[in-house]
C-alpha cells in the first residue's frame, strides 16, 4: 500500500506545534484557522499511521513518532527556506514587495521612509511586520529587519545606520515655561517611569537602575510607547528615543541626549538576500534617509 506523502505545509504545522507546545500557539504563529488546523493534524496522523502528539491540559507533547517527524520537518523546511533565500538573493527585479520587520517604536519612522522610498521606486511595495525577534528573517517571513541594538545582530548581514539619540523627557504640564536642561544630579530627582524586567537589558533601564532609587519609580512598563504614554500623563520622567518622544506635543526634553544610553540602529538581512536587487535598493535608501530621523541633536 502506497502512503500519501506529507507536504511542506503539513511539516510546517507539525514543526509549529512542536515549537509552541500547543495547537493554539501554532495556529496563531502560522495564521491558520484553529478548526481546520485540528482537522489537518488528524489527517496527517492518519496518513503516517501514528499519533504524533499526546494531548493534555498542559498542551501537546510529541510522541516518539512526533519527535522523529519534527526533526525531519526541521531539516526539510530549513533546506526549503535556504533554497528560497538563495533564489531570492539572485532576484535582479526591482519590483514587487519587501517585507520589513521592526519594533513598534520605529513604525512611524519606517512608514515615512517607505513613503519616500516608494516615490523614488514606484515598482516596489513595502510591508511592515511589527516584531521584536530576528527569527522571522530565518524563516523567510521578512526580507529586512530594522533593529536597535548595541551590537550587530548575529548571523545576519548587517549595516549600522546611525546612533539613536536618547534623552530624558517630562510632561509639559509639569514644567515651567522656560525650563532649562538638567544636569545628571538634578535629573535623577523626581518620579520616574521605568522599564520592567523584560527590558532590563536596555542601556536606558540599566542607567535608571544605577541612579534612581526604587521609591522614585512611579510606574514600570514593558514597552517604550507605554513609557511615553505614562510620561505624557505626568506619572514621571522617562528615558526615550528622541525620534519617538519629540513627535509628542505633550512632553519635552529635560536633558541633552545621554551618551551612556545611546544605542545603534541596524539594517539587517539574511546573508543569502544581501545581493537581492530589491534589498540593495532599500538598504542604500535607508542608509541615506534614516540617520536624519533617529540621530537627533
Amino acid at each position: 500500500m502506497r502512503h500519501e506523502r506529507l507536504g511542506l505545509d503539513d511539516l510546517e504545522l507539525v514543526r509549529a506545534i512542536g515549537a509552541h507546545g500547543s495547537l493554539t500557539g501554532a495556529v496563531k504563529a502560522l495564521g491558520l484557522d484553529h478548526s481546520s488546523a485540528f482537522r489537518r493534524l488528524a489527517a496527517i496522523e492518519a496518513r503516517v499511521g501514528a499519533a504524533l502528539f499526546r494531548r493534555s491540559r498542559r498542551g501537546y507533547t510529541p510522541t516518539d513518532a512526533g519527535e522523529l517527524t519534527i526533526a525531519g520537518a526541521q531539516r526539510m523546511l530549513a533546506e526549503s527556506e535556504r533554497l528560497q533565500r538563495e533564489l531570492s538573493g539572485r532576484d535582479a527585479r526591482t519590483e514587487g514587495r519587501i517585507r520589513i520587520t521592526l519594533p513598534d517604536t520605529l513604525a512611524p519612522v519606517a512608514a515615512r521612509m517607505c513613503a519616500a522610498f516608494r516615490a523614488e521606486q514606484p515598482g516596489l511595495r513595502c510591508e511592515l511586520v511589527i516584531a521584536n525577534a530576528f527569527l522571522s528573517l530565518q524563516q523567510q517571513d521578512a526580507d529586512v529587519a530594522l533593529r536597535a541594538s548595541a551590537l550587530a545582530p548575529e548571523g545576519l548581514s548587517s549595516r549600522k545606520v546611525a546612533a539613536i539619540s536618547i534623552a530624558a523627557y517630562a510632561a509639559k504640564a509639569a514644567l515651567p515655561a522656560r525650563a532649562k536642561l538638567l544636569d545628571e544630579a538634578a535629573l535623577v530627582q523626581g518620579d520616574w517611569v521605568a522599564l520592567d524586567e523584560s527590558l532590563a537589558h536596555l542601556s536606558s533601564a540599566q542607567w535608571l537602575q544605577g541612579r534612581v532609587a526604587e521609591e522614585r519609580i512611579a510606574m514600570r512598563v514593558n514597552t517604550l510607547p507605554a513609557a511615553l504614554a505614562a510620561c505624557e500623563a505626568g506619572l514621571g520622567r522617562a528615558l526615550l528615543p528622541c525620534y519617538l518622544a519629540d513627535a509628542s506635543p505633550w512632553v519635552r526634553r529635560i536633558s541633552a541626549p545621554l551618551a551612556p544610553v545611546q544605542t545603534d540602529l541596524w539594517f539587517a538581512t539574511h546573508p543569502d538576500l544581501r545581493r537581492s536587487a530589491k534589498v540593495k535598493l532599500l538598504r542604500e535608501f535607508a542608509l541615506r534617509w534614516l540617520p536624519g530621523e533617529v540621530a537627533l541633536a
